[in-house]
């Protein structure tokens, strides 16, 4: 029999999938159509998935390693916890604030590890082909290929978060494209294995088609909201009711919401007091998003190698206790 959460995650996933390939397809046709998409349309696009999905996806990453902790550590955990967490995000802040482009190249690289391990999580990674290569090759889709397309729209955005001139930062991605020959390989490899797959092909290729034909931030929203982000909450509500999906939805919604809350107070105020979109809002942004974004892939990647079995609570009544790994 498979594991409790395939109850009702294996159909989640499939359901999304359909779902954000329709959606992604839908934003490229509109693009093939002539719509233009302006700088501000694409921010608030990008700035309200942020909102909605980005910023709450991360906000669990306590609830999932109290079991772990406490239990090893008693009621203190979460002192523990805290000092690591926040700790690990000051040092990012003061690398963003001390070596901004040193910060930056490590942030792209991290990313591609963080998406990749994401994607090979949710079943993408075939048994013909080296995990290790999976990994690189989707984890690079969302950050090499608006390099490799388009450099020029990339560039403004990069060269404001190092804090380098655009002719430098330029200068710099055109280095970065040479690797995109080999990434282009492994993804092919990966594609090419996972053709059987037909509804994860589909929206591996609705992704392609959005970071060609879309601007490079609308088409990152889309793939950090729609794919990464509501993948993982998914995940993360079939660890806590396997077999009830609508007790784990308000779960979910009891964290999401007051943490979306907070993150769109923090965006409105970046919005209402900064001029210009890219220096004073998604400058910031992104630097807040790089800040939490090693402590939550340390977290993820810990729980996901660990030797732990995690006790799903909540199950329903009746029910002999369900385990399952992040």
């Amino acid at each position: 029999m498979s594991a409790p959460s395939r109850y009702w995650l294996s159909s989640a996933l499939r359901r999304h999938t359909r779902g954000a390939t329709t959606t992604i397809t839908g934003f490229c046709l509109l693009a093939v159509a002539g719509l233009d998409f302006s700088p501000i349309a694409q921010s608030f696009l990008l700035l309200g998935g942020v909102v909605v999905v980005g910023f709450p996806h991360g906000a669990f990453d306590h609830l999932v390693a109290r079991p772990v902790l406490a239990q090893r550590f008693g009621p203190f955990w979460w002192l523990l916890f805290g000092t690591g967490y926040f700790g690990l995000a000051a040092l990012v802040w003061i690398a963003w604030t001390v070596a901004p482009a040193v910060t930056l190249a490590g942030f792209l690289a991290a990313s591609v590890l963080h998406f990749g391990l994401g994607d090979v999580e949710d079943g993408l990674a075939p048994e013909t082909v080296p995990r290790v290569v999976a990994i690189l090759a989707h984890g690079g889709l969302p950050i090499l290929m608006p390099i490799a397309v388009h450099p020029q729209a990339c560039a403004p955005l990069l060269a404001a978060l190092a804090k380098v001139p655009v002719p430098a930062m330029l200068d710099a991605l055109a280095v970065a494209a040479w690797w995109t020959p080999a990434w282009i390989a492994a993804f092919t490899w990966v594609l090419l294995a996972n053709l059987k797959q037909r509804r994860t092909a589909a929206e591996r290729l609705a992704s392609i088609a959005a970071f060609v034909l879309l601007p490079p931030v609308l088409a990152f929203g889309l793939y950090f909201t729609l794919g990464h982000s509501v993948r993982h909450v998914l995940r993360l509500g079939a660890w806590h009711d396997p077999r009830d999906p609508a007790a784990a939805a308000r779960w979910l919604l009891s964290v999401m919401l007051p943490a979306g809350g907070l993150c769109l107070v923090g965006v409105s105020g970046l919005v209402l007091l900064g001029g210009d979109m890219t220096l004073d809002v998604l400058t910031p942004c992104f630097r807040v998003i790089a800040v939490l974004t090693l402590p939550h892939m340390v977290v993820t990647s810990w729980l996901g190698s660990s030797d732990q079995t995690y006790v799903v609570p909540m199950r329903p009544a009746g029910l002999e206790p369900a385990t399952e790994r992040l």
